[in-house]
């Protein structure tokens, strides 16, 4: 019972404590006097770019197992994963296992394994950028500079999903040598599929899934970069990068729906050199996410709608 309401009990501390932040400090959000048309038309075109790449890669995922998904309906379970994500968390993915097992015949524990494959090639692409941008333009501009810690663990989180990737077997082996792991017959199950994934016919789709993930980084790096030129500061490029780095590594390690707080946390942390107000990185955080639910909202919706009519029948 715990572990289904402690989500949602974080997220309510949170979003409690920024609703009383703001109205104890609402002279530092004058700001948003600074939004217009432009800007927002600007971040839902971003975010849309997003979610259309989100698609791509679920599309090929479906691909993988010989399975064909056009790009609208694949759109429209993508948005329906982030809406369902929004509300509880994990939900998206079992929505998704769920869609493939029952209309496409996926076996749900294929289709995660297969999909955390793809999170380690994400957090590959995203730690690998991260640290090559920050050092480069950490170099050029001299009037800040990026914490050590950022560096080494950006290096470590790198490395842990290289060698995952590329020598899960042996690991596998290595779990197998402890008798009391194997007992568990999920644990067993989870190793004689893994023991049978195709790694050569994965490797050929790991170069597609390296660029979309670093046209990901791309678009969400754009997205902040216009978001913190609202406040007219200097470092704009270097906090973005953070910024961006952030945003996805709490959507991987989230603790609350939608990372709600999460986010925040990681940015201010890895910020705190930074002539950068909490009032500020709350409207960074907020205006992603506000943009991406004001479009997966409408069309998860309407797909919810459908699904569940094939439900019924």
């Amino acid at each position: 019972m715990l572990k289904k309401i402690l989500p949602f009990l974080i997220l309510i501390i949170f979003i409690s404590l920024i609703l009383f932040f703001y109205n104890e400090n609402k002279k530092d959000f004058t700001y948003l006097y600074n939004l217009n048309l432009i800007f927002i038309i600007k971040i839902l075109i971003l975010c849309f770019f997003y979610l259309v790449t989100e698609t791509i890669i679920f599309k090929n995922i479906t691909k993988f197992f010989f399975v064909k998904i056009n790009i609208f309906s694949s759109f429209l379970i993508i948005c329906t994963t982030y809406l369902c994500n929004t509300f509880v968390q994990f939900s998206g993915l079992g929505y998704r296992a769920y869609y493939l097992k029952k209309f496409k015949g996926i076996g749900v524990t294929r289709f995660i394994i297969k999909s955390v494959f793809i999170i380690l090639i994400e957090i590959m692409v995203f730690s690998l950028l991260s640290f090559l941008l920050l050092l480069i333009f950490d170099n050029i501009n001299k009037n800040i500079n990026i914490y050590n810690l950022i560096y080494y663990i950006l290096l470590i989180i790198f490395l842990i999903s290289v060698i995952s990737l590329k020598f899960y077997r042996p690991i596998v082996k290595l779990f197998k040598k402890f008798k009391f792991i194997t007992k568990f017959n999920l644990i067993n199950k989870l190793i004689k599929i893994l023991e049978k994934f195709e790694q050569k016919r994965f490797n050929k789709y790991f170069f597609k899934y390296f660029i979309l993930f670093c046209i990901q980084f791309l678009i969400l790096f754009l997205i902040f970069y216009n978001s913190y030129g609202i406040f007219q500061k200097d470092n704009s490029i270097l906090f973005s990068i953070i910024s961006t780095m952030s945003t996805d590594f709490s959507f991987i390690f989230t603790l609350t729906p939608y990372a709600v707080g999460i986010s925040e946390t990681f940015i201010f942390f890895s910020s705190n050199n930074f002539d950068i107000k909490i009032s500020e990185i709350l409207f960074l955080t907020n205006i992603f996410r506000l943009s991406m639910f004001a479009i997966y909202f409408v069309f998860g919706l309407f797909n919810l709608y459908f699904f569940s009519r094939k439900l019924i029948k």
